[in-house]
């Protein structure tokens, strides 16, 4: 009976002991996370979003426009203060159409950031909870989106370029036309005036010389008469054309080469 006794109180004992280890590591694991989302919170208050833990290379982040709209995006971070770049998706897509290139500029050495524009995604609530509907032009959007990267460890605020592809592309030109901070333009099947409420020609001749590539599929026409016009605005832009390779970001998937030509356009001139 002493034997038995014995037995069974070491065991509790080991018991005890592992209840207590495997409490202090997740005390541990706890402890870390509760810091960083301490760290992003801090980072996020000055441009009112927030950010959630690293998970697998990429960051959930949110972050709010002047007019109210709550923006969800991904963060694909490099290394402190690097180079950054911002993706704005098509019409009728969202974020995850950049997946792909985000990360090919991520493992380039660029932090990356894709957004769901207003409407899209997780942007179809404001901020006190009503329902925002899809909106062609969405500068508001793109506005936050770069306060919010410029406020980031991981990107440095100086050299900061904007990937476009459709309605996006509009977007972006719009956009960088009244930023002269913005260093460098990726279009991607641009269009002269989409939906008739995107002008771009205008935008294009304020962007002035600063560096642009232009990417366009020869069945695309609209598209490519987009191209021609813009050669006689911006005859220093730089053009990729391409055959049967589809519109907006079904050019990246295409395997034509485009994502390879954007990471060394944007690594050169950002």
């Amino acid at each position: 009976m002493i034997k038995n006794t014995k037995r069974r109180n070491v065991g509790m004992a080991m018991m005890a002991l592992l209840v207590v280890l495997v409490f202090a590591n997740c005390q541990s694991e706890g402890n870390a996370t509760g810091k960083h989302a301490g760290q992003a919170a801090g980072k996020a208050a000055a441009v009112a979003g927030k950010a959630a833990v690293l998970k697998g290379g990429t960051e959930d982040v949110q972050f709010t426009t002047t007019d109210g709209v709550m923006i969800t995006g991904t963060l694909y971070p490099a290394g402190d203060n690097a180079p950054a770049a911002l993706c704005l998706h098509q019409w009728r897509s969202d974020r995850s159409s950049f997946a792909a290139l985000a990360k090919t500029l991520q493992a380039a050495g660029m932090t990356v950031l894709t957004i769901d524009m207003r409407g899209y995604g997780g942007s179809t609530r404001t901020a006190t909870g009503a329902a925002v509907r899809p909106d062609r032009r969405a500068v508001e959007d793109v506005k936050a989106a770069m306060a919010f990267l410029r406020a980031h460890p991981k990107a440095d605020a100086t050299r900061i370029g904007i990937v476009g592809a459709s309605y996006g592309s509009s977007n972006a030109i719009m956009y960088a036309a009244g930023d002269p901070a913005v260093r460098a333009v990726v279009l991607i099947s641009p269009g002269l005036n989409y939906f008739n409420e995107l002008p771009t020609e205008e935008p294009l001749r304020r962007y002035k010389a600063r560096p642009l590539l232009v990417a366009a599929s020869s069945e695309d026409l609209r598209s490519v008469e987009t191209v021609d016009a813009y050669r006689k605005i911006a005859p220093s832009m730089e053009v990729e054309a391409y055959e049967d390779a589809g519109h907006g970001t079904d050019i990246l998937d295409a395997g034509v080469g485009l994502d390879g030509r954007i990471s060394s356009f944007l690594k050169k001139n950002l």
